[in-house]
């Protein structure tokens, strides 16, 4: 994967501040940054963990930190309606505000894994013989944190599953391979026995967040996320049952009222067996408000859950298959900070923030990105 840099103008647009700020914060904190070589004014170029270590910087100078500490997931009944790609990119665009993010890749198909430049499929002997760095191996993954897992092998400490893409102040992720559908097996068994397997990750959530399991400590992340595969089994149940929101992302071109109705009975019947369920927010993706059949499928989803459609919506695009083909292998909201669809996934996320409630009812964020 060839490596990216960004010049000054492009990391404020990354972290929507001015270049001044940019150039005094990072001179502030010490952080070693490239020069451009040749003749002429040595420019300085950022590499991803320089912005991820800058964001990280600036939030603990103007004191912003999160008041409270959230959960969501990020789910659809169907596939295809781009889950996986705002999964990535929400969380990337979390971690520019400064927050402590955590994605846990549940679906065993590791799109989402993949996203992030590892290669679930190649074995360590394959790496070294390719000359790849042996950390793009994936070894292990949710299952391996869960009690559970025990009937399958040893259980692992989160520093052996976490993946740090970006460095330590970006994103962290638990990634996926595909022996992580055994743990679905192991949820029916549970089932059978009367174990309430749903309940399992929240479980899982509330001892980690607690902090006093060294192996599973939690505790440092404003933000867990869960990248929840589309079947409708005890892993995403479980998912959904621990979460504060779950972002359901549907598709505007194609009817997608079937979909979402599907997900409230769910979210219903979750109410009715345990008397919470996660608040509902339904995101607008490959929008295009000029088609007769959006327009339609807005008014019927607005009708019908007018508190959870976003105000935000993601326009149909073309970068999104371009990025696809970047060598960098970075989500579209880090390789072209400038584009459109990185400021409409941008303003997404942000009103995904305050729906959380994350920064408090006075948000100091305002100060941060003026600053």
């Amino acid at each position: 994967m060839k490596r990216k840099t960004f010049k000054v103008q492009a990391v404020a647009k990354l972290l929507g501040i001015s270049v001044d700020s940019v150039r005094r914060d990072s001179d502030e904190a010490g952080l070693e940054i490239e020069r451009q070589g040749g003749v002429g004014p040595k420019t300085r170029l950022f590499t991803i963990e320089n912005v991820y270590d800058l964001a990280a910087y600036r939030a603990r100078k103007y004191g912003v930190t999160a008041k409270v500490k959230r959960i969501l997931s990020i789910y659809a009944p169907k596939g295809g309606v781009g889950k996986t790609t705002l999964s990535s990119n929400i969380a990337c665009i979390l971690a520019l505000l400064g927050l402590r993010v955590l994605i846990i890749d549940l679906d065993f198909q590791a799109n989402l894994t993949i996203s992030f430049g590892y290669d679930p499929e190649l074995t360590p002997e394959e790496a070294t013989a390719s000359g790849l760095p042996v950390d793009t191996c994936v070894n292990y993954h949710f299952g391996h944190l869960l009690p559970q897992w025990q009937q399958n092998g040893p259980t692992q400490p989160l520093s052996a599953v976490i993946k740090k893409p970006f460095g330590e102040n970006g994103p962290h992720l638990i990634p996926s391979e595909v022996t992580l559908d055994r743990l679905e097996a192991l949820f029916t068994v549970d089932a059978i026995l009367g174990k309430k397997p749903e309940l399992a990750i929240a479980r899982w959530l509330a001892e980690g967040r607690s902090g006093k399991n060294k192996d599973l400590d939690l505790s440092q992340y404003d933000v867990i996320m869960f990248d929840a595969p589309p079947a409708k089994n005890q892993t995403t149940r479980g998912a959904l049952l621990a979460s504060d929101l779950v972002v359901a992302p549907v598709s505007m071109e194609k009817y997608s009222t079937k979909s979402v109705s599907y997900l409230a009975g769910v979210l219903g019947e979750m109410q009715e067996e345990y008397g919470k369920y996660p608040q509902l927010a339904i995101l607008g993706n490959f929008f295009d408000d000029s088609r007769v059949r959006v327009a339609a499928q807005v008014i019927a989803l607005t009708s019908k859950y007018p508190d959870a459609w976003m105000n935000k919506t993601v326009r149909t695009s073309e970068e999104f298959k371009k990025v696809l083909d970047d060598d960098d292998g970075l989500p579209l909201a880090l390789s072209r900070p400038s584009s459109t669809p990185a400021d409409e996934l941008r303003a997404s996320t942000k009103e995904l923030v305050d729906k959380l409630g994350i920064f408090g009812a006075n948000p100091k964020t305002d100060t941060l990105r003026a600053a």
